[in-house]
């Protein structure tokens, strides 16, 4: 007949319970305080222990702590009786382990059944966690003893192992630190299972693609034994992981990690723990020792009691693990197009930056940089040697765009359009554009091109157009591929005014929106009021010169554009005859002399400043 010790301080409640197991054939032996039933305890083991959490004296999650982690009885199956289930957050983890079960104190029937459950399925018996030796031994020091010996020395023995788990909880915190490093955490978590149990071979085996392997301890031993000891592992994690394919693995061995030179050549014990994370499955963790009797109880609870908070670890470690390999392909993409910073913005910026959302309007410069009289050089020259020529000067071009935090959106033949603004935007967009415009043009003598030939007259000469305003920003394309690009009428002005830069014999034209973010640190100059093909509104365009024109050669062309702009042709010819003495080679200069000579004879009607250009 099995024997249940009810600890209860509630007469009325042990009388109920007692009745109910009497009926089903149990034994009963009743205490209404805990250092009593504990006193019992030590001189004869019941076969299961009913404990009200309430207990006088020594209560019911102290006389548990005490039987489970202090004395040769942690074994016994143990019912925690208590009013609600929050009482029971350490022993939760543990408690499939530990044999202990919480039940409510108003539901008789549940605490029966568990009973029934527990006796009728059997328990672990304590040689299952303790070798024969080490139990025979715990049976005379407990003999050898006095009652309160014994009581003694199982408190002092819970509190030891008590300071043990908590040594085991803050190691397992500790851990945190070194989520986004997975080979220094599984390092870090291979010492503190050494210092647990001083495994001779462990081996983590986590669920990534490819399932990553960390070994340990096996450089002590025969390549035999330490395949052997591999396959093993691997039978285990593909029973677990339940793959409906072929795994791959990517192995990484640790040493230095065992203290001391295992003391046999061969396994004589191995244990395998699961680790999951909810209903998510982590990976597997496998142990084993020359030692036959190394997983005893508190060896083998105590990895039972970390696995949860192991597996919420490597979770998250695997997830940054994840993160990193997709960044590196993401600056792998980018980086021929896009400058390091920019990237590192894009992938850190939190709610202060923006960032380029899919179809988003946003306001963003535009830089198109064209050769001139490509097509004519195109025509006399290799194919090859025009292709080697363009990926030399793209490189060039996109280095200096890159310099300045600029995003190449594509290439277009020989021309280059370039973002400043998105993906990521910066306080001076305008000015970082017209920073790299100078510099480009400025670095072509240093591109070589002598693998190409050059029609009589010409050379290499760029033209660059920007522009500032609103666009939309996203992926754009069909289902089956998109781009990162943007959309708007605002690229269209900015390949009107590179188109400008033959007109008016000016390297670089800006738009007036460009012009009102530079402030007064560029060398800029009004050019003309135009109405560029296919759009109605004039548009004020200046040039940028990377040295300033002469003094007296902008005095002249600005009060000349003035009258011009007013309708006073007259009064703007010596203002521009005075420029042209200055600089004869100024092609603006000259055009606008020549405007202002024939709108003086044949004024135009509806004069409103801005000249209507029919050519793009």
């Amino acid at each position: 007949m099995s024997k249940v010790l009810v600890a209860v301080p509630s007469k009325i409640l042990s009388k109920i319970i007692c009745m109910e197991l009497k009926k089903l054939g149990y034994e009963t032996e009743v205490f209404s305080d805990g250092y009593s039933a504990l006193k019992q305890i030590v001189h004869e083991s019941p076969d299961l222990i009913i404990a009200d959490k309430e207990l006088p004296e020594i209560n019911g999650i102290e006389l548990c702590h005490i039987l489970k982690t202090g004395s040769p009885k942690s074994a016994l199956p143990f019912v925690l009786v208590s009013v609600d289930d929050s009482v029971f957050d350490f022993w939760n983890t543990a408690r499939e382990a530990n044999r202990v079960v919480l039940v409510k104190n108003d539901n008789i029937e549940v605490l029966v059944d568990t009973v029934k459950e527990l006796l009728g399925n059997g328990y672990v018996e304590v040689q299952d966690f303790f070798t024969k030796d080490d139990t025979e031994q715990k049976e005379t020091e407990t003999s050898d003893k006095s009652e309160e010996e014994t009581l003694a020395s199982w408190v002092v023995t819970a509190m030891a192992n008590s300071y043990f788990f908590f040594n085991m909880t803050q190691n397992v915190i500790q851990l945190y630190s070194a989520v986004k490093e997975i080979d220094f955490l599984v390092e870090q978590i291979f010492r503190m299972l050494y210092s647990a149990c001083a495994f001779d071979a462990a081996a983590l085996i986590l669920d990534s693609h490819p399932a990553k392997v960390y070994i340990t301890g096996t450089e002590f031993f025969d390549v035999s034994i330490g395949a052997e000891f591999w396959n093993i592992c691997k039978v285990e994690y593909e029973q677990q992981s339940k793959k409906n394919h072929t795994i791959t693995y990517e192995e990484k061995y640790f040493e230095n990690i065992l203290l001391a030179h295992p003391s046999r050549e061969k396994f004589e014990s191995y244990r395998s723990f699961t680790l999951k994370s909810g209903k998510d499955f982590i990976g597997t963790l496998h142990i084993a020792s020359t030692q036959k009797k190394l997983f005893n109880y508190k060896i083998q609870s105590s990895i039972d009691f970390i696995t949860p908070a192991l597996s919420n670890i490597l979770q998250e470690a695997i997830r940054c693990f994840e993160l990193t390999q997709q960044e590196s392909k993401l600056r792998a993409a980018f980086s021929k197009f896009v400058p390091a910073e920019v990237i590192s913005d894009f992938l850190s910026s939190g709610e202060n930056q923006e960032l380029a959302n899919q179809n988003e309007k946003r306001n963003v410069v535009v830089l198109l940089c064209d050769i001139r009289s490509f097509t004519s050089i195109s025509e006399i020259n290799k194919p090859e040697n025009v292709v080697n020529f363009l990926n030399t000067y793209f490189t060039y071009m996109v280095n200096i765009v890159k310099k300045y935090g600029g995003t190449v959106d594509k290439f277009i033949g020989d021309a280059i359009m370039v973002l400043f603004g998105a993906p990521i935007s910066y306080n001076d967009n305008a000015k970082r554009a017209v920073q790299a415009a100078i510099e480009m043009y400025s670095q072509l003598d240093a591109i070589p091109v002598n693998q190409l030939k050059f029609p009589e007259g010409v050379k290499l000469d760029i033209g660059i157009g920007i522009h500032s305003g609103d666009v939309i920003v996203g992926q754009i394309g069909s289902a089956d591929k998109t781009n990162y690009t943007v959309i708007g009428d605002t690229v269209n002005l900015a390949s009107r005014l590179e188109g400008l830069t033959k007109l008016y014999g000016a390297k670089i034209v800006i738009s007036q929106a460009v012009r009102d973010e530079l402030g007064d640190s560029m060398n800029v100059l009004l050019l003309d009021s135009v109405k560029v093909k296919g759009k109605k509104e004039a548009v004020f365009v200046y040039r940028v010169d990377e040295k300033p024109l002469p003094e007296d050669f902008t005095d002249a062309y600005e009060k000349g554009f003035k009258s011009y702009n007013e309708g006073a042709f007259t009064l703007a010819i010596p203002y521009f005859e005075a420029a042209v003495n200055i600089l004869p080679d100024n092609k603006a200069a000259r055009l606008m002399l020549e405007r202002c000579e024939e709108f003086s004879v044949n004024k135009p009607d509806n004069w409103d400043g801005a000249i209507a250009l029919t050519s793009k």
